[in-house]
């Protein structure tokens, strides 16, 4: 099994935090700035995903294939920690 990790600022725009890939996908985020995010399909908004206050974590599992994706929900950017295993 390969682990990574990453930072990921997240904006007005949806953006990917992780990749397809050929099998399912272990992922624990953390919040690490001051400012909400909200998770969810490519099409996410800031009131429409799963909310992720500042400070908080979550274990999610993706199948193969299947990209989890963030945006901000307040008026700043987020920053999301992301570790992975494969």
């Amino acid at each position: 099994m390969a682990i990574s990790a990453a930072r990921v600022t997240v904006g007005t725009s949806a953006v990917a935090l992780n990749t397809a890939s050929t099998s399912a996908q272990d992922l624990l985020l953390k919040n690490t700035s001051a400012n909400a995010a909200d998770l969810g399909a490519s099409t996410v908004t800031a009131t429409t995903g799963f909310d992720l206050a500042a400070g908080a974590t979550v274990a999610v599992s993706v199948d193969a294939g299947d990209v989890l994706y963030a945006i901000r929900s307040g008026g700043s950017d987020a920053t999301i920690a992301v570790l992975r295993q494969v």
